[in-house]
Formats: C-alpha cells, sequence, structure tokens
C-alpha cells in the first residue's frame, strides 16, 4: 500500500515514488538535482531529465542516461499530458530489460507544460502519471518552479501528488494518488481550503471510470464543503458513482448527519 508524506529532501525517493518538488527560489535547484540523480547513479538507476541540462546535469550526457528537453526539441512548444506519461511507461520498460534497477526521472516542469497549462489538465497528467508509477519500476520527480507557475496550478499539482517536497507552507492539505486501477487513496483534509482542487481531481477521475473507489484510510477529515464537493461531482456525471471505503467515524457520522447517505446520492460509505 502506498502512503502519502512530505520530505524535507529528495534523499529519501525510491522505486514507486512520485514526489512534486515546489522549487522555493531557482537557486536551491541545482544542488537537490544533482544529489538526486547522483543517487540514482551510485544504486544502478537509468537517469532520465526532462527539461533543461544546464542547472542539473553539467555534462551533455550523463553515464546510462537521457536527456529529453521538450521546448528546445519542439521549437518551444511544450508537450501534451499524453508525452511524458508514454515517454516515462516506454523508458521504465526499457531500463528494466537494459538491467538497470528502475528509471530514475526528473521532469523540469516549466520545460514540459505550457505557460497557460490549466489545473483542470494538471490534474488530468498528473493522476496519469501516478497511476504509472505506482506500478513500475520508477520514481518520478515533477519540479515546479516557484514563481513560476500560477498558485492554483501549484495547489493542484501537489495534491494530486502522493509525495511532497518544497516549503512547508505550501504543502497540500490532501493527497490523492493511486492504489490500484479503480481505487485511489485520499489522505490528509478535504475542506474548503481545498475543495476546488479536489473537486478537478474527483471529476478528471470519474470522466474515465464508471465507480471510483475512495480508501479513506489516511483522510482525517472532511468537512460540510468536502462532502457537497464529492456528491456534486458524482452527480454531474450521469451513471458515474463513487464508493468511499475505510472512513474514519467522525466522517461517517457527519456523512449521515448532513444526509449523504441517501441512495439518491450517487456516492455511497462502505466499511
Amino acid at each position: 500500500m502506498r502512503i502519502a508524506r512530505s520530505v524535507a529532501s529528495l534523499g529519501p525517493v525510491d522505486i514507486g515514488d512520485h514526489v512534486c518538488w515546489v522549487v522555493p527560489q531557482p537557486g536551491d535547484f541545482p544542488h537537490a538535482a544533482r544529489g538526486y540523480l547522483s543517487d540514482g547513479r551510485k544504486l544502478g538507476d537509468k537517469i532520465m531529465v526532462v527539461g533543461s541540462p544546464a542547472p542539473a546535469w553539467p555534462e551533455s550526457r550523463a553515464p546510462h542516461g537521457l536527456l529529453v528537453d521538450p521546448a528546445a526539441e519542439h521549437g518551444g512548444v511544450r508537450w501534451d499530458a499524453d508525452a511524458l506519461v508514454s515517454l516515462v511507461r516506454q523508458e521504465a520498460e526499457t531500463a528494466g530489460r537494459q538491467g538497470f534497477r528502475a528509471l530514475r526521472v526528473l521532469a523540469q516542469m516549466d520545460r514540459v507544460w505550457r505557460a497557460d497549462i490549466t489545473a483542470e489538465e494538471v490534474a488530468d497528467h498528473e493522476l496519469r502519471l501516478d497511476a504509472l508509477t505506482g506500478g513500475a519500476a520508477a520514481m518520478v520527480v515533477c519540479a515546479y518552479a516557484n514563481p513560476g507557475f500560477a498558485p492554483e496550478v501549484l495547489e493542484q499539482a501537489a495534491s494530486v501528488h502522493p509525495h511532497f517536497a518544497g516549503v512547508p507552507a505550501q504543502a497540500p492539505s490532501f493527497h490523492m494518488f493511486s492504489q490500484a486501477a479503480d481505487c485511489w487513496s485520499v489522505n490528509g483534509v478535504v475542506d474548503a481550503d481545498g475543495a476546488g482542487a479536489f473537486r478537478v481531481a474527483v471529476t478528471g477521475l470519474l470522466r474515465t471510470l464508471a465507480t471510483l473507489r475512495l480508501r479513506c484510510d489516511g483522510l482525517q477529515l472532511m468537512d460540510a464543503v468536502g462532502m457537497q464537493t464529492l456528491a456534486e461531482a458524482a452527480a454531474a456525471l450521469p451513471g458515474r458513482k463513487i464508493v468511499l471505503e475505510r472512513a474514519n467515524p467522525t466522517v461517517r457520522r457527519c456523512w449521515t448527519l448532513l444526509g449523504y447517505d441517501d441512495p439518491a446520492v450517487p456516492a455511497e460509505l462502505v466499511p
């Protein structure tokens, strides 16, 4: 079972991890990035940098490494949501055949995303990348420059990664991440502050799943706004349903008191 956590540095990152790294200042990037990549070379990982080589990778090519810069290769045009997911899947499979322990990815998202990327598009990409990372011999650090992305984009990105590194004040109130093909964990607190990001993530998943299972072992609290957001997201897509599993007694009691245990509501709490 994957567990959400915040990390003070990139040192603890391991196979299966998908980390949102909100980089506080541009000068903070080179040292941490080089350490993360150096650890991978020592452990026998295949290295892949997606973005500019200059800050993190002084050499044009690192041993057993792959450098891809979407902005440079496509004349300044960034990728769509499918490109990075497809590349990580392909290279993780190739790394295994080549005898590497795993694929270690550092992605500079300001070199991947176009300038006007929306929170909805970020959620779609990161949720699919998380599902891939959790089931492959790979680890992915998505570096988001700050400043550089709109606050709502940073909030969305942080909430749909199981792990967060960066300024503690920017840590998300909740994490949503993949546990199985149709099952996603929700950890932390879903309240008015994070309701917008929560709605975007749930709605994006419901577009591809008839039934979305949310595992709530790590969910500390979901307030009235969070519950309303959940019910409205399910109701907005006819034929879709949300099932919440393993919610704590407080969440279950509030759900009942607010009347969401009505069979007409396309969301259900189960043990």
